[in-house]
């Protein structure tokens, strides 16, 4: 069962003064600090084993870390979905607790969806709550036509190309999401 990470229990209020944060992508040499922070961000390991089987069987798009001399604080990632072609799913995304709350979290979902249009994603599908998602553009009626195999009531979409926003299709995730 997928989980998500940045559910209301893990929200904040977000200070108006919001630390900057520079994202840039994830080596391999970041892969230790990473585990390590989804590991202290996540109440289970399921997380950490989601983006290490995602790399290992080449199913991840894009990974991106916002690090300060202590490590990697901030942490989001995105996996090439089967089906549709060309649209990623926003799978983890994690911010250093004692981070949270200022809005670290939200400026690297922002940056990062500027990334996936950069790299030319058709468009981001998440599984969380639409209250948080929905303040970055994600959306449940452009996702109502997807068939998924997880719950419709926290299936959201972020479009990026022209017709994706309510597209019918079968929404097919890696291998991954269904381990153990």
């Amino acid at each position: 069962m997928y989980r998500v990470g940045m559910g209301p229990e893990r929200m904040h209020s977000i200070n108006k003064e919001a630390i900057k944060t520079d994202l840039r992508p994830a080596t391999e040499k970041d892969w230790l600090s990473i585990s390590v922070l989804l590991a202290t961000v996540f109440d289970s390991p399921y997380e950490a084993r989601l983006v290490e089987k995602l790399r290992r069987d080449g199913d991840m798009a894009m990974e991106l870390v916002a690090v300060d001399d202590g490590g990697c604080y901030a942490y989001i990632a995105f996996a090439k979905m089967l089906a549709p072609q060309g649209v990623w799913s926003l799978s983890p995304v994690a911010v250093q607790q004692a981070r949270q709350g200022n809005g670290v979290g939200s400026e690297v979902i922002r940056q990062s969806l500027d990334e996936a249009r950069q790299a030319d994603a058709n468009a981001v599908i998440v599984l969380g709550d639409p209250d948080y998602y929905g303040r970055f553009g994600f959306s449940l009626q452009a996702a109502q036509n997807l068939m998924t195999p997880f719950a419709q009531k926290l299936t959201m979409l972020y479009p990026i190309a022209p017709g994706t926003g309510g597209m019918r299709a079968a929404v097919s995730y890696p291998a991954a999401f269904f381990q153990d």
